[in-house]
């Protein structure tokens, strides 16, 4: 009996992805996607390089998949075997899910995968390095097809959809920002659209077949930034409004999570933050002790005066009290958020647009994590922030194992990279590209600055915000040269070289401790503290050995009371 409700069940769901009619496709927030994600395991991606004149044991693979949750991209390197292959277990088991590989000088593309995918590249064919796709790249597998049509659609008529595109994010920035009334907006947005419909038209005439999967990852990239470009009420917007509050991405691709990663982000913004809510909040709890209870009542007794006078004295006042009543302060803003979100949205996609706030709320995944799974109706969804929550709880516990054992060690002989100069204006340059284990990298980091908190920056020469922020932030260091504060430069190897890497520094004139990182190295310590995402990435390490990625955005713009502020100083 059983095997025939298994037999039964895959019957229903299996042709929900078939790839030739946009019937069959199921779309990520449909009701059925429960059941058919219960019973698909997670795909395989292969590499394979063939007629290769030069060993290929050892070449790197890097590849990038797009996940729903805590961070959008999950990053990791793999090399290739003797014979030139490599196989990629997808860590999860979503519907079509991106991932992007970079197989050293052979191929950068990014793929769709769901069922399975073997990628071959002919290296006596491939002169450079090959980007998206050519036609002498081999794709089979199941999902063979679908990829050649929609790698071949982007890199049709390239230049103007990048154009198109860059347009479109220009303007949506701008109507958020208010610099354009949504009139305005709504308009030149229409027009972006029908171009980039047109140009797919066009693609399909040439290239007929999966014109539901070319047209439905259009309309994410497309409502993605027209959901950023939304303002006000939802009710009596425009028609551009609805049909994106209508869309419904078929794909787990950077397009389709981003389009739910925004509108979440927009439900959030339409939810009540206020900061008086939070004191009458606050002023309620029960089994407060008598600190806490004095620092509420002393903004209480400040805010009544209503002058701008205490402007400063309640501004530290309402520091203090998020330090004392963290865990209480959080879960207050998400559950506004989180009923801004089921206000506006029912169903499969609330829980999907909650998948979202982890990310959030990442450094504080004890408390919020379970109240985000209590919340969730779908199981695929409650079972991801689950997986979410024991994978943060896994490396929490090994990070502050090794702080407990850095903050035991005593001396100077710490090995955070080979010394390499110590330059006039305080900076000091190190190499790490080998070491025993990222573990004895973050041990001897934090050995090494014991009694400082750190400010740990991770950046690439390539980066212009990284520059720009480390110039911008000059005077911050001069400022705060009195706290107990280092300030920590991990330059990743990837697109960097270490020539460049001493000349940025030497043209920037930047103070604190510079490290040269390999690429992997670099992976393995964002893993370990649990701090995904672009560059540059900010990473604040307490006295006590506390990490947190999400302190610090940007170092621009900060003043020494801002810094004092966000390390808990004040």
């Amino acid at each position: 009996m059983k095997f025939l409700l298994l037999s039964i069940a895959l019957a229903i769901t299996m042709p929900l992805f078939a790839q030739n009619k946009s019937k069959a496709v199921l779309p990520i927030e449909d009701a059925k996607m429960d059941n058919y994600l219960q019973l698909k395991k997670p795909a395989r991606l292969m590499i394979k390089v063939i007629n290769s004149t030069k060993p290929l044991e050892g070449t790197k693979v890097k590849f990038t998949m797009v996940h729903m949750g805590a961070s959008t991209q999950v990053s990791d390197i793999i090399k290739l075997d003797a014979k030139g292959g490599a196989s990629i277990l997808l860590y999860e088991n979503l519907p079509w899910q991106q991932v992007w590989v970079d197989v050293d000088d052979f191929l950068y593309t990014g793929v769709l995968v769901n069922e399975g995918l073997e990628i071959t590249i002919d290296a006596a064919k491939q002169k450079k390095q090959v980007y998206l796709f050519d036609e002498d790249l081999l794709f089979s597998g199941k999902d063979a097809a679908l990829n050649r049509a929609v790698c071949k659609r982007f890199l049709f008529r390239k230049d103007e959809n990048d154009q198109l595109s860059s347009r479109l994010v220009d303007v949506s920035i701008n109507a958020t920002n208010k610099q354009m009334d949504q009139a305005a907006f709504v308009k030149i947005a229409d027009s972006i659209y029908t171009a980039l419909k047109k140009i797919d038209a066009e693609y399909l005439k040439k290239n007929p077949g999966y014109g539901w999967a070319i047209e439905n990852e259009t309309a994410s990239s497309f409502y993605e930034w027209v959901v950023v470009g939304m303002r006000g009420d939802m009710n009596g917007a425009p028609a551009l409004f609805k049909n994106a509050m209508a869309h419904k991405p078929f794909f787990t691709s950077n397009a389709g999570v981003g389009y739910y990663r925004n509108l979440s982000s927009y439900m959030a913004n339409k939810s009540d933050n206020s900061t008086n809510n939070l004191q009458q909040h606050l002023n309620k709890l029960k089994g407060l002790n008598a600190t806490q209870k004095t620092v509420l009542d002393s903004i209480n007794y400040y805010e009544a005066k209503n002058d701008a006078q205490y402007k400063k004295t309640l501004k530290d006042l309402y520091s203090t009290r998020y330090q004392l009543l963290k865990t209480e302060t959080n879960t207050f803003y998400f559950q506004n958020v989180k009923q801004a979100i089921e206000k506006n949205t029912e169903g499969p996609r609330a829980d999907i647009l909650k998948l979202s706030l982890m990310e959030r709320w990442k450094d504080y995944f004890a408390s919020i994590y379970p109240l985000i799974a209590t919340s969730m109706k779908i199981g695929w969804t409650k079972n991801a922030v689950q997986t979410e929550l024991n994978k943060a709880t896994a490396q929490q516990n090994e990070t502050n194992l090794l702080f407990a054992k850095a903050d035991q060690l005593n001396g100077d002989g710490f090995n955070i990279g080979k010394p390499i100069v110590k330059l006039p204006f305080g900076a000091n340059l190190y190499v790490l590209d080998s070491i025993g284990h990222i573990d004895d990298f973050i041990v001897n980091l934090k050995s090494k600055f014991k009694d400082k908190t750190l400010i740990v920056d991770l950046w690439a020469t390539w980066c212009v915000p990284c520059i720009s922020d480390m110039t911008n932030s000059k005077q911050l260091h001069e400022d705060s040269k009195s706290l107990p504060i280092e300030y920590v430069y991990l330059c990743t190897s990837s697109g960097s070289d270490i020539d460049t890497w001493k000349e940025r520094i030497a043209t920037l004139k930047t103070s604190g401790t510079h490290i040269f990182i390999n690429e992997e190295l670099e992976m393995a310590f964002r893993k370990k503290l649990n701090a995904d995402g672009g560059y540059p990435t900010y990473i604040v390490i307490n006295k006590a050995g506390s990490a947190d990625s999400k302190k610090i955005s940007s170092m621009s713009g900060l003043s020494l009371d801002d810094l004092k502020e966000i390390l808990g100083m004040n």
